[in-house]
């Protein structure tokens, strides 16, 4: 009678592990196929949304939303940038991600640290800009944009990109031992530009989609 007890008990745990285990691999098929599901889905969606050939205008109200961001980033990304105590590996991280705001690494700008620069209204490129930060004897500069606006929206300049302005005023602050001062503050208008680029999501899918960019920035003032 015990050995018979035993036995139905035996049979009940291998019955009980079995089905576990066509459950649990039940499930996990389930979510892979959930999971997969959404992928398709979201992919769909940035298909749809980001890969189309024109831009209507709730999306360029959008873009043009984007643009005044990465111009507060841009502000920020100097900022930090030249405080001097930053690790190199970062500094250049940062730097990297200054380039990546604009469309072309070449952008001008009437923007500078350089007090010479400032008083005759020289032109830099973004190169010229961080060298001088670089040089710079102050222990950290800060950049801070107010005033930020759309002046002109994002409009069709061909079939492969939409182009406007932005505007703001930029403050520029220096921090030596002492003290912190004003070193400049300037009007600019910041052209903005909405193109279409070559994006991988994963491993195997890449899209044209569009993103936007900052571009040359004049002083109006």
């Amino acid at each position: 009678m015990i050995r018979k007890i035993i036995y139905i008990l035996l049979m009940m745990i291998v019955v009980f592990i079995l089905t576990s285990k066509s459950c649990g691999s039940d499930t996990y098929q389930d979510e892979e196929a959930r999971l997969k599901k959404e992928q398709e889905s979201t992919l769909k969606e940035i298909k749809n949304e980001f890969e189309s050939e024109y831009l209507f205008d709730d999306r360029l109200m959008v873009y043009g939303v984007k643009a005044k961001q990465k111009l507060l980033d841009f502000a920020d990304y100097l900022s930090i940038y030249s405080g001097k105590d930053l690790d190199t590996l970062f500094r250049q991280q940062v730097r990297d991600m200054i380039y990546n705001l604009f469309y072309e690494k070449e952008a001008m700008m009437q923007l500078s640290v350089v007090p010479a620069d400032i008083t005759l209204k020289k032109e830099n490129d973004l190169a010229g800009l961080l060298a001088g930060i670089d040089a710079s004897p102050y222990q950290s500069i800060g950049f801070a944009i107010s005033g930020l606006k759309i002046v002109e929206p994002l409009h069709m300049e061909n079939t492969e990109s939409y182009t406007g302005k932005l505007g703001c005023f930029f403050r520029i602050s220096v921090t030596n031992e002492k003290d912190t001062i004003l070193l400049h503050e300037t009007q600019s208008h910041v052209k903005m530009i909405t193109t279409r680029i070559r994006k991988q999501f994963g491993n195997n899918t890449t899209l044209q989609v569009w993103q936007v960019f900052l571009g040359d920035m004049e002083s109006i003032k």
